[in-house]
């Protein structure tokens, strides 16, 4: 994801928070966000949720929901 970012500075406006699974994956926020799994990419704009991709790691899969957080 880091070369994605890398790549258009546009991108760079969006802050990326990883979160550890193995540490995290039982917590509140994640029942709250209800994320099934590891590998869940969810972009927030203005506080919501604005889209998701769940087990896809490509950036044509990815990319449109930076398009649309800095839009």
């Amino acid at each position: 994801m880091s070369a994605l970012i890398d790549g258009n500075p546009a991108y760079q406006a969006v802050t990326v928070m990883r979160v550890d699974w193995d540490q995290y994956g039982k917590s509140e926020i994640v029942s709250e966000l209800n994320i099934p799994r590891r590998s869940t990419l969810v972009m927030f704009k203005g506080g919501e949720e604005i889209g998701r991709v769940v087990a896809q790691t490509s950036a044509t899969a990815i990319e449109p929901l930076f398009v649309d957080a800095v839009s």
